[in-house]
């Protein structure tokens, strides 16, 4: 059975629309996942975090009892302090590593790849590229 010239050519056009598409939709998807996880956009978002965490926290006291609570020279409220802003700074941190490596696995790879090219100039391990 011999297709009408037409028909050809039109499914030809549908062929080529959706590869057109389909490139489009992945270029624009890795042009969105660079410009989000640009170093800019990450440090605005952790800025942002921390202000509006920092609002939701504070509370304010009543004039009535000054004393209420810890005292600000507690060792014990200086450990709890230092241990909340390690923790903000981990979850951060991990935040970043996520963001360019894709999880804790991938900056591990990437940490061996660089001390085998430190070792041997010219040696890669197991997966070469990264973002």
């Amino acid at each position: 059975m011999h297709l009408d010239p037409e028909i050809g050519e039109v499914e030809a056009r549908i062929v080529h629309r959706r590869h057109h598409l389909t490139r489009v939709a992945k270029e624009s998807g890795e042009r969105a996942v660079h410009a989000l996880a640009s170093p800019g956009v990450l440090a605005g978002a952790a800025v942002l975090g921390f202000l509006v965490g920092g609002g939701a926290v504070r509370r304010h006291r009543d004039s009535g009892d000054a004393r209420s609570g810890r005292r600000k020279n507690d060792p014990a409220s200086r450990s709890v302090k230092r241990t909340g802003v390690i923790g903000a700074l981990l979850t951060g941190g991990m935040w970043l590593v996520r963001a360019r490596f894709g999880s804790a696995a991938g900056l591990a790879h990437y940490l061996m790849d660089r001390s085998a090219q430190l070792r041997r100039p010219g040696a890669t391990a197991g997966r070469p590229s990264y973002r």
